[in-house]
């Protein structure tokens, strides 16, 4: 029972370790949300969640360090030395234990070799043993046919390999299969909110960098090739919570990516979010619109442009 009990506590704090461990990447990962996310609600959320997983996650390597140390006072407690002597009872009639000495009837040798590794057991010489009826002594023959009753004996399990083989049919060619791609059936966004006659989106910088204070570092119009994400900043007035506002994205006046969403900032005040693309912008002008409701006519655009590389 000591064993099992000292084995579980180890696996249950390797397990405690490993999930504060998991709760700690996630907390970090939501502090870093917090901080770049696009809308103020989000950002506040996604840190009060990053501070409970990571004050969740303390706890948890606290508890698994106690384990652990539990696991290690198992095991000052169950050392205990090895008797020096096994007394053998019943060797006669009338006769007295016999005491057979502790040291290992069997000697192991190890044998190197290319193939998988074998054991010799090789038998230890038998000494001769002190007679239980004082009148003699044991001959080593008869030591030697005791202790191989006594000692159990093992079959070797010759080892199993297993052999994957793949055929291949002489004239077949592969074929390559066309990667899938993903159609939304998301339906479009429909508001019951109008907005305001004097509601105002405006673009007031661009930048591709964004600074703590959800202001731009280095406003400009031109970025170089490569940049993933190109951050807009704008002001608003007079929106209604719910409106429909959408963007729109054109690359040398030619649509690429539009988005829609319901206003969910307060009334007034000023934002940031980015347009942004994984392998990075390819050389052109770029032109962003933003729209309110409804509206043909958007209701601010910004222009930037992608410069090429420079070859030399």
């Amino acid at each position: 029972m000591p064993e099992v009990s000292q084995d579980t506590l180890l696996y249950a704090a390797g397990g405690l370790f490993a999930l504060a461990l998991l709760l700690l990447v996630v907390s970090l990962r939501l502090f870093r949300r917090s901080r770049r996310d696009v809308f103020w609600r989000r950002r506040r959320e996604a840190g009060q969640r990053g501070w409970r997983l990571f004050l969740l996650a303390f706890v948890l390597f606290a508890v698994s360090g106690i384990t652990c140390a539990s696991t290690l006072v198992i095991s000052a407690m169950r050392q205990e030395s090895p008797p020096d002597e096994t007394p053998i009872a019943g060797w006669g009639a009338g006769s007295t234990p016999l005491a057979v000495p502790s040291q290992p009837a069997l000697a192991l040798e190890a044998v190197a070799a290319t193939t998988p590794l074998d054991l010799i057991v090789t038998p230890a010489a038998p000494a001769a043993v002190a007679s239980p009826t004082g009148t003699g002594v044991i001959p080593p023959s008869e030591t030697a046919t005791m202790q191989s009753a006594l000692l159990p004996t093992n079959t070797p399990v010759p080892p199993v390999t297993v052999i994957v083989t793949v055929i291949a049919t002489p004239g077949d060619t592969p074929t390559q299969t066309p990667f899938p791609t993903y159609t939304p059936n998301a339906p479009p966004l429909v508001a019951a909110v109008t907005p305001r006659p004097d509601a105002r989106l405006q673009i007031t910088a661009l930048d591709d960098e964004v600074s703590a204070t959800l202001s731009p570092v280095s406003p400009a119009s031109s970025f170089p090739a490569g940049t993933e994400r190109v951050y807009l900043f704008v002001s608003f007035e007079n929106m209604t919570q719910g409106v429909l506002w959408r963007r729109e994205l054109y690359r040398d006046d030619e649509l690429v990516e539009t988005s829609s969403y319901l206003w969910g900032l307060p009334t007034s005040g000023r934002t940031s979010f980015f347009v942004g693309s994984d392998p990075g912008f390819a050389p052109g002008r770029y032109e962003v619109r933003l729209y309110l409701g409804e509206a043909t006519s958007p209701a601010s655009h910004a222009l930037f442009t992608i410069t090429a590389p420079d070859v030399g």
